[in-house]
Order: C-alpha cells, then structure tokens, then sequence
C-alpha cells in the first residue's frame, strides 16, 4: 500500500493481513492500541482469517502417501558418481552426537559433584577438579553418596581404569583432637585404609587418592591422626557399591 492520505482508522485489515509497509506499519502500530476502534477491527479482522483459513482446509488425497512413499524407494539418496571419501551425514551427525552427548554427561556429573564446592577458573582448577575430570571421562566412572547420620555429606568418584578415586565432604563436624577422619575402600580382602583426609576449617574434605583394589564399599570413620591399618572408630559414613 502507497502511505498517501489514507485514513489511519482506515489501516486495520491490512494491518491484519500484514499488507503494510514499513511506514504505515509503524504509524498504525503508534495509534491503534489507544484506539477503542481500531483495536476491536483489528482482532475481528484476525478472527475471521482464522476462521477463513480453517474453512479452506483441504486434506489431500488419500493416494497421495502412497505416491510419496513410492516415489522416495525409486529415487536415489545419493549420486552414484559421487567420491568415495563422502561419507554418510546422518552417521556422521550420529558419532557427533554420541561424542558430545558423552561429553555433556560426564560434564553435568562432574558439575553436580562439586556444585557449591568450587569456581573453577581456567588453568587455575584445584588437583581435585582436575583429577575428578579425568576419572569422570573414564568408561567405568562411578560417582556414590556415603550415608550417615552425622553432620555434613561424603560424596566419591572412581574409576578401577584410572586407578584413582576423589572424596568431597562437606558440612563435615570438627574432628576430635588428636584424631581424623579416614576413608576406607571395602573390598574382597576387606577394609583398606586410602587415606587420612585433612579437614580445612569449614568442614570440607578434598582428596584425590589412588586405589589398587576392586570397591565393594565405601566407608569414612575417625581414627588416630597418623591414620590406622584397620578400623577402629565407628563407621561415620558408609554405602555399597
């Protein structure tokens, strides 16, 4: 439509039928929400579109499915001449997925592990986020919460591949004096000490320790600070593999 001198009460059904131009489409846009005539033309003008279009629904023939589907086993997906180094997208597009989809996993694990925990800021990730990263990619990666009925929670990440396992605590109550806590890996053999873990101020337990057994279970307790063989103090935090 040609601006001119048209009456912009004028606009509504062209408006409704997007037949404006730039200008009058912004005049009209200016003017119509505070005008009690314009914006009632307005919408009935697009109820009766709706209903228009609704009424001249067509459905197509019943044959034509038939056809389609005849016509697309005739037709050749692929040139013939084409170089044998094209390789198929949709296979391509599926390794892209499944590599990705891994990454985002091991990725959202890793984030929820240590939610709360930790900033991460490049090139300067504590030893744990890094080790937990790596034993996250592995194949055989396990992530379990101990259960227990004190303060504070105990989270564990290995894997049997890497060798390695990483222990996040939480809210964890101030060891004894003279005492700390103490992860176990319970294993065929029994319980095998892994390691004395340093509690920072505020509760937090992080450690990165290296396993050369087949987990079972998983337990903390308190021990003397040095450590100890075998267990001695009640089991704090525990739960099977």
């Amino acid at each position: 439509m040609s601006g001119g001198d048209i009456d912009i009460h004028h606009l509504s059904a062209a408006y409704a039928l997007d037949a404006l131009d730039e200008r009058e489409r912004m005049a009209f846009e200016a003017h119509y929400p505070s005008c009690e005539v314009c914006r009632a033309d307005v919408i009935a003008f697009r109820d009766t579109l709706a209903q228009v279009a609704a009424a001249s629904i067509t459905p197509p023939p019943s044959v034509m499915k038939d056809r389609v589907l005849a016509e697309i086993a005739r037709t050749r997906q692929l040139s013939p001449l084409l170089p044998a180094k094209v390789t198929d997208l949709a296979e391509r597009r599926r390794r892209r997925q499944r590599t990705v989809g891994g990454v985002l996993a091991a990725a959202a694990v890793v984030m929820a592990f240590v939610a709360g925990a930790v900033v991460v800021r490049s090139g300067n990730e504590p030893a744990y986020v890094t080790a937990l990263a790596e034993v996250m990619a592995e194949p055989d990666a396990r992530v379990i919460t101990l259960a227990g009925e004190g303060e504070g929670s105990v989270k564990v990440a290995w894997s049997e591949t890497d060798d390695r396992a990483v222990l996040l605590g939480d809210g964890l109550a101030e060891a004894p004096e003279g005492e700390a806590y103490e992860l176990w890996l319970i294993g065929a053999d029994g319980p095998v000490p892994m390691s004395v873990l340093q509690q920072a101020s505020d509760g937090e337990l992080r450690a990165v320790i290296d396993i050369d057994a087949e987990a079972q279970a998983w337990g903390v307790t308190i021990e003397p600070e040095d450590g100890s063989p075998a267990p001695t103090g009640e089991i704090l935090f525990a739960a099977e593999v």
